[in-house]
C-alpha cells in the first residue's frame, strides 16, 4: 500500500478514518444508524422494484436531512460546552451549521418548484448522496475529522463505493429472481 501516490493513500487514510467515527464517538454512532438503515431499506425497496422512481416528494424530503443534522450538530456542540455562546462562538462550526441550513433551504427550495432536471434531482437527492455528504460532515463535527479536501476526497471515493455496493446488490437480487420490472403497485 506504501507503492500508492502520496494523495491516494491520504485519502484512502482519511477513508479509514470515516469508518471508524462512529465508533471513536457513540454520539455519532447514534446518529448514524438510521443513515445505514435508511441507506439499505431504500436500497433494497429500489432493487426489487427497478423501473419505480424516487419521486420529487422523497427528494424533497431527503433535502430536509441537511437541517436535521445542523440541528444535531448545534446539538453536539452544546452538549460539549455546555453554552449556546460556544455554538455561536465556534467559527468553523457556525459557519458549517448555517451553510447546512442554506444548503438545505435551497435544495429544499429546487425540490419543491422542480427546478432540477428530475434525473439530476433524484440522484442528488437520493439516499447514498444524501446520507453520505451529512456522514462525512457529521465525522468531522462529531469525531474531528478534518475539514479539508482531503476527506472531501474520501467522502467522493465512499459514495463510489456505496454506489458500486448498491449496483452489485441490484444486480445480486435480479440474479436471483427478487427485482420486479413492472414499479409496485398503488392501492
Amino acid at each position: 500500500m506504501r507503492d500508492l501516490h502520496p494523495l491516494a493513500l491520504q485519502v484512502l487514510e482519511r477513508l479509514e478514518e470515516l469508518a471508524y467515527a462512529p465508533l471513536r464517538n457513540m454520539d455519532m454512532l447514534w446518529v448514524t444508524i438510521p443513515l445505514v438503515i435508511s441507506l439499505v431499506f431504500m436500497t433494497l425497496y429500489f432493487a426489487r422494484y427497478r423501473k419505480e422512481e424516487l419521486g420529487w416528494n422523497t427528494a424533497f424530503g431527503n433535502t430536509m436531512v441537511f437541517i436535521f443534522v445542523a440541528v444535531a450538530i448545534m446539538r453536539e456542540i452544546y452538549m460539549r460546552s455546555g453554552s449556546w455562546g460556544a455554538i455561536l462562538e465556534s467559527g468553523f462550526y457556525t459557519i458549517l451549521i448555517l451553510a447546512l441550513v442554506g444548503v438545505g433551504a435551497v435544495l429544499m427550495f429546487f425540490t419543491y418548484f422542480h427546478l432540477l432536471p428530475k434525473r439530476l434531482a433524484f440522484f442528488l437527492f437520493s439516499t447514498p448522496p444524501v446520507n453520505v455528504s451529512v456522514y462525512v460532515i457529521m465525522a468531522m463535527v462529531y469525531a474531528d475529522v478534518p475539514p479539508d479536501e482531503i476527506t472531501a476526497g474520501a467522502g467522493v471515493v465512499l459514495l463510489f463505493l456505496i454506489l458500486t455496493a448498491i449496483w452489485i446488490v441490484k444486480h445480486l437480487l435480479m440474479w436471483f429472481g427478487f427485482s420486479k420490472k413492472e414499479a409496485a403497485e398503488v392501492r
